[in-house]
């Protein structure tokens, strides 16, 4: 996004580190400045709002994260300590240091970017990147609304897919991840708990009758012994679901005793 252009309201060719982009809108000083329209080399297009900002050199910032990179595997590869003797005290955590500025133009503020692929995102953005309330369209009717942090969906939001099935809860690193229910819409089933990188991990399905088993989860199955609640009466039982070799849900094997609903 750095530019080299005249000054005042234009259509410019500039370049980028993947070619000519094409800027119409105003520029300050030869950057990017305010509303306009900025066409991408690769084909992608953005409508919106464009500031010229002091930011911290991505060069110096790309060799400082691949220093602290290599001094963490470095750390995970050193020996551990011999049998009796005290561990090596953790380091102390490293501030980053005071990067060198520059100044370039980047997205700013509120904006529209088509991706050549059909991707649509229009939302919020902070110095270059997705940052706070936005939504963003696939080409195969899929759909997301939420908050992005860092170009990733990240916060709360709501996905809902082309299948129908919706989920709404919390997202990090494009993720499902942390307490969020997912609807399947063919079944009329909900999962309802806690998920960890995109996976059902701990919670509830509950079925389209009120039915539900709560507890542990593994592939979108339920596994180890949970406990059924049944719809229509609320009463409780310990139950486990088996499975044949292919991983086919089988069979709910109950046990324990049965606990009256309220």
């Amino acid at each position: 996004d750095e530019v080299s252009i005249a000054r005042g309201p234009a259509t410019a060719e500039m370049a980028d580190e993947e070619g000519p982009c094409e800027w119409e809108g105003e520029l300050d000083d030869g950057f990017p400045t305010g509303q306009g329209t900025m066409k991408y080399p690769n084909g992608d297009t953005y409508e919106g709002q464009y500031a010229k900002l002091e930011v911290d050199d991505p060069a110096a910032v790309a060799a400082y994260e691949a220093e602290k990179a290599e001094k963490e595997a470095a750390a995970a590869e050193a020996e551990p300590p011999a049998e009796g003797d005290d561990p090596a005290p953790a380091p102390e955590p490293e501030a980053p240091p005071e990067f060198p500025k520059i100044t370039t133009s980047l997205r700013h503020g509120t904006g529209k970017y088509t991706f050549a692929s059909g991707v649509v995102y229009e939302g919020d953005y902070v110095e270059g990147k997705k940052q706070g309330a936005g939504v963003m369209t696939f080409p195969d009717g899929g759909k997301y609304e939420g908050a992005f942090d860092k170009d990733c969906m990240a916060g709360e939001g709501v996905f809902n897919y082309p299948s129908g099935d919706v989920y709404s809860g919390a997202f990090a690193g494009n993720k499902k991840s942390g307490v969020g229910s997912y609807m399947f819409k063919a079944s009329q089933s909900q999962f309802i708990g806690e998920w960890e990188d995109g996976e059902f991990k701990r919670g509830e399905w509950v079925l389209s009758d009120g039915t539900s088993w709560k507890g542990e989860f593994e592939g979108g199955k339920p596994v180890g012994e949970g406990v059924q609640t049944f719809g229509r009466t609320g009463n409780q039982q310990p139950a486990t679901y088996e499975y044949a070799d292919d991983g086919t849900m089988t069979a709910l094997k109950f046990s324990g005793t049965i606990r009256a609903g309220a």
